[in-house]
């Protein structure tokens, strides 16, 4: 960690404890239930299929959210978006803990999904207004710590409170605690006021999408997040269906994964700054997809914590330098309206991987070849980055 960085923390250290504190609920939010898909699936009935589709309908709602919420952060302040966004989703998993069928509860976490969308891109701008260019990628990788967190805290809470209460308990008290911390996260951030000209500039700026780059990104968000929600959603079942994990084993395999994360999200940001947010892209797509093949095939216990941790490692290890590369490829100016649109992206993959690999699970009664799948799809996001032109590019 730079000089400058640590600085910029002291200097806006509310900012910074108001973000972390939304990304810490965010992330409890929207992945508790995972850890006991088992609990709901059998209780609700569900297939493997309805299994995915309702962990996908979470990033239906998030997907459709991320430019209104844009719009509402441009509008009305981060302050304002990212404080009612983690009201909504709070008040959202309070009625996923109350739905009593399948419809409500893809309902309910439909909700969950669109009015927690409000919380990454107006942080992304928020860090854009508090942080100059030198700190950037560092407090956005120190905020998404708070995410790691919480789903760390998530994995080892939510089994144990299950094992006695059930999990629609469990459920319910997390989204009253949500909605109790976003009095505290509305009163330690502020808004500063952007330059005029700068949101001029940024109009009518949609060149971009002519260029080769501009895609070859947009699908590494689709593969980053899209694989990221498939560990978070199928690993502790698929760690109790295949390998023979406890429920508190399984939950502690998805802490390890977690805190793998806490570790590299930061240092993903710190190393791309010394080699290039494209050579860390490429070493970690090709390094997951080899992982996921030996974790599809190893049985001893011990390899499998290990393998946990990889992967954890890697896809928290791409998350900042795919979004601090946006500004050095297409200027300041526009980098939160890109960045927008690319996590968009990523919300697309959020969507759809989880679900398909409910889909295969279902057709060939395996995991196996939706691992496969995964692990080539990764291979394929490695490669492209050989094609990457890093250059500045709105000029052009």
């Amino acid at each position: 960690m730079t000089r400058g960085s640590i600085g910029g923390l002291f200097r806006h250290s509310r900012i910074f404890i108001g973000g972390f504190l939304a990304f810490f609920f965010l992330n409890i939010l929207n992945s508790a239930y995972s850890t006991f898909l088992g609990m709901i699936k059998d209780e609700l009935a569900l297939t493997y299929t309805l299994s995915g589709a309702l962990m996908s309908s979470y990033f239906v709602g998030y997907t459709m959210g991320q430019i209104p919420w844009g719009y509402l952060a441009d509008r009305y302040g981060s302050r304002r978006a990212i404080t009612l966004s983690i009201v909504g989703i709070a008040s959202s998993t309070i009625l996923f803990g109350l739905s009593r069928g399948i419809w409500q509860a893809i309902a309910s976490r439909f909700l969950a999904g669109i009015l927690g969308a409000g919380v990454f891109v107006p942080s992304v701008k928020m860090v854009s207004n508090w942080f100059s260019p030198g700190e950037r990628g560092t407090a956005l990788g120190l905020l998404s710590i708070g995410g790691s967190i919480g789903l760390i805290v998530a994995s080892w809470m939510a089994p144990i409170l299950a094992l006695s209460l059930g999990w629609r308990t469990p459920i319910t008290i997390l989204g009253f605690l949500g909605i109790l911390t976003s009095a505290a996260i509305w009163s330690t951030l502020r808004d500063r006021k952007e330059q005029a000209d700068a949101a001029e500039s940024s109009r009518g700026k949609e060149g971009f999408l002519k260029h080769g780059s501009f895609w070859i990104l947009a699908l590494t968000q689709f593969l980053r997040l899209g694989t990221f929600y498939t560990f978070i959603a199928w690993l502790p079942l698929l760690l109790q269906e295949e390998h023979g994990l406890s429920l508190l084993l399984a939950g502690t395999a998805l802490s390890v994964f977690n805190l793998a994360g806490m570790a590299s999200n930061p240092l993903g940001g710190l190393v791309s700054d010394r080699v290039g947010e494209k050579m860390v892209l490429l070493i970690s797509f090709l390094a997951l997809a080899l992982d996921i093949i030996l974790f599809a095939r190893i049985r001893v216990q011990a390899l499998i914590f290990v393998a946990v941790f990889i992967l954890g490692w890697f896809i928290n290890f791409v998350r900042s330098p795919s979004f601090t590369i946006l500004p050095r490829i297409y200027g300041v100016e526009v980098a939160g309206h890109i960045s927008g649109i690319h996590n968009t992206f990523a919300s697309l993959g959020a969507l759809s991987l989880p679900f398909f690999l409910g889909y295969v699970r279902d057709v060939t009664e395996s995991y196996w070849m939706g691992w496969m799948t995964l692990s080539a799809l990764l291979l394929l996001g490695s490669v492209t980055m050989l094609f990457l032109n890093t250059d500045s590019q709105l000029s052009k």
